[in-house]
């Protein structure tokens, strides 16, 4: 596969479909990061739609601890909000990840936070002690926080998980 991941990084976009193509089929979550890279670099619109919706779909043993890796990887910060919806629309099991996603909450964009609560809201069951250090930290957070709507974002992330603790008590 390493040379299906190196085509995903050419110039020629129709190289990168070929690669694409072969991702679809033979891959597994080696391809993640690969796929990340070339979505981040990627300049056609069509590429990035088609890179985008397999990582939608993605549902192969190791995928989640892949994509949750390539969230704290600085050289793929330009595609974090991919990286989240992917693991939402994949509807990935992150329960193990929520010191990751509150991070990204608070130190990332809007956008990111956005979709941090859209991940967290999706996911079935959390840890309590996870939750309860989330939430201690998500309130800090969103009283610092200077852009108002970013500061919603991490009120209503705070409360849904507070929310998910009130229920595990029932």
């Amino acid at each position: 596969m390493e040379p299906v991941f190196a085509a995903l990084l050419s110039a020629d976009d129709a190289q990168v479909l070929g690669a694409l193509a072969k991702v679809e089929t033979h891959g597994d979550a080696r391809a993640i990061r690969p796929l990340l890279h070339a979505l981040a670099g990627a300049r056609d619109h069509g590429v990035r739609q088609r890179i985008t919706a397999l990582l939608n779909q993605v549902k192969v043993p190791g995928a989640a601890q892949e994509l949750i890796a390539a969230l704290e990887e600085p050289g793929l910060a330009a595609v974090r909000p991919a990286v989240l919806s992917a693991l939402w629309n994949a509807g990935l099991d992150v329960r193990d990840h929520l010191e990751v996603l509150t991070g990204v909450a608070i130190a990332g964009t809007a956008e990111e936070c956005f979709e941090c609560l859209t991940v967290v809201e999706n996911q079935e069951l959390w840890p309590e002690r996870a939750v309860r250090t989330a939430v201690s930290r998500l309130r800090l957070a969103a009283g610092a926080e200077a852009d108002p709507y970013k500061a919603t974002l991490l009120h209503d992330l705070r409360a849904v998980l507070e929310e998910r603790v009130g229920r595990q008590r029932e």
